[in-house]
């Protein structure tokens, strides 16, 4: 139950097992981003639109 998971997982070779080693999770990681690109878009639909001559 406790033994080290392998390399090998359902989400590929790697995946996230081999990240847990150096304490980085990389759902978070796309959460963040994803959720900073979405907080990008929201401040460009605030910003006014250039008025045309």
């Amino acid at each position: 139950m406790y033994s080290k998971a392998g390399y090998v997982t359902a989400s590929g070779v790697g995946g996230s097992t081999a990240l847990a080693y150096t304490g980085v999770d990389a759902l978070a990681i796309v959460v963040a981003g994803v959720t900073l690109l979405f907080a990008g878009l929201a401040l460009l639909k605030l910003v006014p639109r250039r008025a045309k001559n």
